[in-house]
């Protein structure tokens, strides 16, 4: 039950995938919005959002997938857009399924970059009660270490392809973007923008993760190479929360989980949680 909806911010359309659960599926109490990385947009990397969004409906979520502003077909400008505005998109986007799926919770699904959002988020709206991270970047931290080992990961990949018969038939054809492999290289990995604006470095990211009163579900690939980091950040920054480090890692998976079996993994461990997260407040609710 798929239904492309808009919503505003700022006098700019932004276009939505909501899926529904359909005819003889209970709906859940729990609501899903998913929050793509930052060069993505609504279907997620290799269409993880939209698999997850079919999925999720199936056991009786109400999820909304959208697009940033100045990214896929919402409106905006994408050099405009910061953390910031794509916080302020996330925000108006769970008001949006609080007030058209009916759900009294919300739980945000943000996949790297789209994982900062959430956090960045989640105090801010008293819906949102639960957080699932994909391959979060660490926040309010030095991440020169874990850039370091990101870009050291690309050269060795880029390396490994030297030695590659089909590397050489894309050059020979003219299919090898040798100006994408210089920025790939240069920059770490890193899209332009995504180090955040002026208005980003006032962001208090980690009150905003500790001062979050709700559940956090962390998700990282075993192979990811900024993933030992950022998982030791974010348990210590947990334990100074007061809330349980919940950490699933999909062995020898990369960063964004690019296998079939890698992905229905992180799929089935997301889904799981919180069909686990919205039973509580369930079995809560019947006993009161």
């Amino acid at each position: 039950m798929l239904q492309h909806v808009y919503f505003t911010n700022h006098n700019e359309r932004l276009l939505g995938a909501y899926h529904r659960p359909g005819e003889g599926v209970t709906a859940l109490p729990l609501g899903i919005v998913m929050l793509h990385g930052w060069a993505g947009y609504r279907i997620g990397a290799h269409q993880m959002f939209t698999k997850l969004g079919r999925k999720a409906e199936a056991e009786g979520f109400h999820c909304l997938r959208f697009d940033f502003r100045g990214r896929g077909d919402s409106e905006g400008d994408a050099a405009a857009a910061t953390l910031t505005t794509m916080i302020s998109d996330a925000r108006v986007a769970v008001d949006w399924l609080v007030e058209n799926a009916g759900v009294r919770r919300v739980a945000l699904v943000g996949d790297c970059s789209g994982a900062e959002v959430a956090i960045g988020t989640g105090v801010f709206r008293e819906a949102v009660t639960d957080m699932v991270l994909w391959s979060a970047p660490m926040v309010g931290a030095d991440r020169k270490a874990a850039d370091k080992a990101k870009k050291a990961n690309i050269i060795r990949q880029y390396v490994g392809k030297l030695f590659r018969r089909e590397t050489y038939a894309k050059l020979l054809g003219g299919r090898l973007d040798l100006r994408m492999i210089r920025r790939a290289v240069s920059t770490g990995g890193k899209g332009a923008g995504e180090q955040g604006s002026d208005d980003d470095a006032d962001i208090d990211w980690l009150r905003r993760f500790v001062d979050f009163p709700g559940e956090v579900l962390f998700v990282y690939g075993g192979n990811d190479p900024t993933a030992p980091e950022a998982m030791r950040h974010y348990a210590a920054l947990s334990r100074q929360a007061g809330r349980e480090f919940q950490c699933h890692v999909v062995g020898g998976a990369n960063h964004a989980f690019y296998s079939v079996q890698w992905e229905n993994e992180v799929m089935d461990s997301t889904v799981g949680w919180l069909l686990g997260q919205a039973g509580r407040e369930t079995a809560a609710g019947a006993g009161s």
